[in-house]
């Protein structure tokens, strides 16, 4: 399948260096680039059939934030800036992803990855109630509902995903307030886990998937009263 793609940066050599990276994959149609983000948001107003935009954000006139909700199509959004501190106001749009220049063609490649994952999805998973993860210099897309248990570790949490996880700088404690209308509950003093993913329980541990987690002896009592509320 080929994925038409618009490239729009106020410095012509910002989108050569994508238009680079992309000649790299045959997937991809790079179908405009545009200089000026005015014309870019009239083109994408139109709308054209475009799957991905690659856009920076600190352009004039037009901001590639603004862009994004001026357009409010289903197109996916890369925002690509020199500034670090766009990257909060960028993923609250729900864009893919995020990249600071210089870009890698490393770095890169990890977004079209994460784009050609994000097509082998249903629509209903990509609505799914979601929040991003800082892993070191990227930044990951967790769906709520695929996580399977939450580790804490000093002052980082572990997110467990199937045989897959990542770490956030954050603390458990803070995690757990996230994640609190979703369903999540602590069982021991390192571990918070979804209610309704736990499969049995041995009054010292549950499993979930292929996973037994410990329960402290401080949170057994919740715990039991849950199940006591939800058997047959």
């Amino acid at each position: 399948m080929m994925y038409k793609t618009v490239i729009i940066d106020d410095e012509q050599l910002a989108i050569d260096v994508i238009v680079h990276y992309l000649e790299r994959f045959s997937n991809f149609e790079i179908v405009k680039t545009f200089t000026d983000a005015v014309n870019a948001f009239q083109y994408l107003k139109l709308n054209n059939q475009v799957d991905i935009v690659f856009t920076d954000i600190a352009m004039p006139e037009i901001s590639g934030v603004e862009l994004i909700k001026l357009t409010q199509n289903a197109t996916t959004y890369v925002m690509t800036t020199s500034f670090s501190e766009y990257a909060v106001e960028s993923f609250d749009l729900n864009a893919l992803d995020y990249l600071l220049k210089p870009i890698s063609f490393e770095r890169f490649s990890k977004t079209i990855s994460r784009f050609e994952n994000l097509k082998n999805i249903s629509i209903q998973d990509r609505l799914a109630p979601s929040f991003f993860v800082k892993d070191g210099d990227d930044f990951i897309k967790v769906f709520i509902h695929e996580i399977d248990y939450i580790q804490g570790l000093r002052d980082y949490a572990k997110l467990v995903t199937g045989d897959t996880y990542c770490l956030a700088l954050k603390t458990l404690k803070s995690i757990e307030q996230t994640l609190e209308p979703y369903n999540f509950i602590r069982i021991h003093k390192s571990y918070i886990v979804p209610l309704d993913k736990i499969k049995q329980y041995s009054g010292k541990s549950v499993g979930i998937g292929s996973h037994e987690i410990p329960v402290g002896s401080t949170y057994r009592e919740d715990l039991k009263r849950y199940l006591q509320n939800n058997k047959l």
